[in-house]
C-alpha cells in the first residue's frame, strides 16, 4: 500500500491536480462552467498543484512538510506568527499563533515523538494518516468533503475552483503504541473564552466539530486546548530548558554511561545544597567541562532525569524542588492517554 496520504482508492491526487492545470491552460478543464475569471483560477490550481507535488503536508519528522508555511503572505498583525526551532527536529516549524508554538512545546516536552503543525485534513478520499507511521492495516479516510455534507456544514471552495478548501488541524501528535494505541492525536488550539463567552461564531464552533469528525473518522483521539491557561511559569521554564537539537543528537548524550552517572550523582546531591554547585561537582566527578556539564543539566530538567518541579522558578544557587516528575506523567496522561 502507498504511504502517501494525499493518494486515496480514487489515484493519484498530485497527479490529477497536475491534469486539471494542464487542461485549464487548454481551455478543456471541467472547473471551467464554475469559473469566472479563468485566469484567477488558473492562478489557484496552478499554486495547488505545485504545493501537492512539492509534497507539502506529507512526511514525518524532520521530512514532513506543513500545509501552510509561515511566509511574508500569510503572516499576519493579529496573530503572532513565527517560524522556530522546536526539541528532536532539524527542521523549522511553523506556527500561525502564539499559542500553537506554546501548546507545541508543551506537548514535546510531555514526550511526544513528533508533532506536525498545519497538518493537512484532505478533502477527497485518502490514505489514513496512521499509513505514514508504516501502519499499512489502517482503512481509507473518507476525505473532509464526504465529513463535512454529512454533518451539513458547508465548505467554502478555492475561487474560481470547484475544489473545497483544504483545512487544517493545529497539531498531528504522534506518541508510542504503549502510550497510546491509535498513536495519533490531533489537537485544536482555541482560546477558552471564544467558547465560554456564550457567543462564538458559528464557523468557529463548525471548525472545531469537523476537526473533531475527520478525527472520529480516523479513531483518533481529538483534543481541544486551551495554551493560554498553561502555567506561565512553566513555559518559562521549558523555553530556557528546551535542547534545540536533533533527537540522534540528544541521545548521543543522554545513552553514554557518563550521562548515567552524572544523573545519578545529581539526584544524590542537589536537593540539599546549591543546584549549580551540585551540577557542577557532578560534571567534574565524570570528567566534563563546565558548558558540557551545563547542557547535561537543561537536558535532565527537560527530559526529568532529575525531578524537578518546573511550574516554579529554578533558582540554581537554591536546592532543587521535586515534582516536576509528577506533572509531567499526569499531563502527559490527560493529554495522550485513551480516556
Amino acid at each position: 500500500m502507498t504511504t502517501d496520504p494525499r493518494v486515496g482508492s480514487g489515484g493519484a491526487i498530485a497527479q490529477r491536480m497536475f491534469q486539471a492545470e494542464q487542461a485549464v491552460s487548454h481551455g478543456r478543464s471541467p472547473f471551467a462552467l464554475c469559473c469566472r475569471r479563468g485566469s484567477s483560477m488558473k492562478r489557484s490550481m496552478t499554486k495547488l498543484a505545485a504545493a501537492i507535488q512539492d509534497g507539502q503536508g506529507t512526511g514525518t519528522g524532520d521530512n514532513y512538510k506543513p500545509w501552510i508555511r509561515v511566509t511574508r503572505r500569510v503572516s499576519s498583525p493579529c496573530s503572532n506568527t513565527s517560524v522556530v526551532p522546536v526539541p528532536h527536529l532539524t527542521r523549522l516549524t511553523h506556527y500561525l499563533s502564539r499559542a500553537e508554538r506554546q501548546f507545541a512545546l508543551f506537548i514535546w516536552w510531555l514526550g511526544a515523538t513528533d508533532v506536525r503543525e498545519q497538518y493537512p485534513l484532505w478533502p477527497w478520499e485518502h490514505v489514513h494518516p496512521a499509513v505514514q507511521l508504516g501502519d499499512d492495516s489502517q482503512a481509507i479516510h473518507p476525505g473532509m468533503a464526504k465529513i463535512a455534507e454529512q454533518a451539513g456544514i458547508p465548505l467554502r471552495n478555492y475561487p474560481g475552483l470547484s475544489l473545497p478548501w483544504i483545512l487544517t488541524i493545529d497539531l498531528l501528535v504522534t506518541v508510542s503504541a504503549a502510550v497510546n494505541p491509535s498513536r495519533l492525536i490531533g489537537v485544536s488550539c482555541k482560546p477558552k473564552e471564544i467558547l465560554d463567552s456564550g457567543s462564538p461564531s458559528n464557523r468557529e464552533i463548525e471548525r472545531l466539530e469537523l476537526d473533531r469528525r475527520y478525527c472520529l473518522h480516523a479513531n483518533i483521539p481529538h483534543r481541544v486546548a486551551h495554551p493560554e491557561l498553561l502555567p506561565n511559569e512553566l513555559l518559562v521554564q521549558l523555553h530556557w530548558l528546551a535542547p534545540m537539537e536533533s533527537f540522534i543528537a540528544l541521545s548521543s548524550l543522554t545513552k553514554t554511561s557518563r550521562y548515567q552517572k552524572y544523573v545519578e550523582r545529581l539526584k544524590g546531591t542537589a536537593y540539599d545544597r546549591p543546584a549549580w554547585i551540585a551540577s557542577s561537582e557532578a560534571g567534574k566527578h565524570v570528567g566534563w567541562t563546565t558548558q558540557l556539564e551545563q547542557r547535561a543539566m537543561r537536558i535532565a530538567l527537560w527530559y526529568q532525569h532529575v525531578d524537578v518541579d518546573l511550574s516554579r522558578p529554578v533558582v540554581l544557587t537554591r536546592p532543587f524542588s521535586p515534582g516536576g516528575a509528577e506533572l509531567r506523567r499526569r499531563e502527559a496522561t490527560r493529554w495522550f492517554g485513551t480516556t
